[in-house]
């Protein structure tokens, strides 16, 4: 055996900068039990890249995009509503469905959904998930602003080309509640 151990999963067992417990081997993809998407297999490779030129990336608090490319596609980037409340994060919660997008109108495909996570005593964007047509893109778009630590009123209020998917997100980000009060 090269001395590789394996996690209790049966995955091998990797560090946040994907180094295993054996000297100069580095696990990635799958195999070091990153989620199973072949954009953070992409990371990985990215991550061990940079570290064996002297870099220090890790995988930590890294924002990993979930797609599933079925009919409507499903997307999702952040917390969803189960994860906020089991690490006990006080959200608020703005939902919209597809068919109030003019261009679900345009395609003749309003199923589906927009459903964002706000903390509820600041304006971050902690989560989103969309089901319908170019979840994807859509949510390519939120996660840009969670990166950049935008408040989700920058979306609000933003002026989105029309008629686009990503134009819904004015109106479900109008949707956030107000915070509670003090």
């Amino acid at each position: 055996m090269a001395g590789v151990e394996l996690d209790d999963r049966g995955y091998v067992k990797v560090n946040e900068r994907l180094e295993t417990s054996a000297s100069d081997v580095w696990a990635i993809g799958e195999c070091a039990g990153s989620p199973q998407f072949t954009h953070v297999s992409f990371d990985d490779f990215r991550i061990i890249r940079d570290n064996l030129a002297g870099g220090k990336r890790t995988t930590r608090d890294r924002l990993v995009p979930h797609c599933m490319f079925t009919d409507p596609p499903l997307s999702r980037v952040g917390l969803n509503e189960g994860e906020a409340q089991r690490q006990g994060i006080a959200v608020r919660v703005a939902k919209l469905p597809m068919s109030a997008v003019l261009r679900t109108r345009t395609i003749d495909e309003a199923h589906g959904f927009m459903k964002v996570l706000v903390g509820a005593r600041n304006d971050r964007i902690l989560g989103f998930t969309m089901i319908g047509p170019e979840a994807g893109e859509v949510m390519a778009a939120v996660q840009t602003a969670i990166l950049a630590g935008m408040p989700y009123t920058c979306l609000r209020d933003a002026i989105l080309a029309h008629p686009t998917m990503a134009e819904g997100l004015g109106s479900l980000f109008s949707n956030v509640p107000s915070p509670p009060a003090h």
